[in-house]
């Protein structure tokens, strides 16, 4: 089971989308961003979930991009996950749901290894959407310390 850093940051906004990370569930192995974005129904663009959509099927030019920075320098790309070789971002099967007003669009982001135990710093950036690049600093250190209060769901 993994353990939960409460990150609770807007990431990105604009008129019509919000791109929201109010959680990573951080595992021994890895830690899921749980990325969120949220859509105004009557200003949402035209053609928002085909564009979600691309980022799943590598249509880099114009999906919603994510990037790791650590301070060592490495950095970590969204549309670079068909690179296996770690470290790397993948995207992860999410879920869409909403009502009359908004659409919540679920965008989760497998991250594997563990980054280190120092600050480092996640950008946002999706032209598409008018979000220009958006850094902003997490805690490794609240990640490295999350991945020890993880737990196997069996006895090893």
């Amino acid at each position: 089971m993994g353990a939960i850093v409460s990150v609770e940051r807007v990431l990105a906004r604009t008129p019509a989308l919000a791109v929201l990370l109010p959680m990573i569930q951080v595992y021994a192995s890895g830690c899921l961003l749980s990325l969120d974005v949220v859509a105004r129904k009557a200003m949402a663009p035209r053609g928002l979930a085909l564009q979600l959509d691309s980022a799943f099927s590598g249509e880099e030019s114009t999906s919603l991009h994510v990037s790791l920075r650590y301070a060592d320098g490495v950095e970590v790309d969204s549309g670079k996950d068909h690179n296996c070789a770690p470290p790397h971002l993948s995207w992860f099967p999410g879920g869409v749901r909403g009502d009359a007003s908004f659409t919540l669009y679920q965008m989760p982001l497998w991250l594997f290894p563990l980054p280190p135990p120092q600050d480092f710093l996640l950008t946002v950036e999706w032209p598409w959407a008018g979000i220009a690049p958006e850094p902003v600093r997490l805690d490794g250190a609240a990640i490295a310390g999350a991945a020890t209060r993880s737990t196997h769901c069996w006895p090893e």
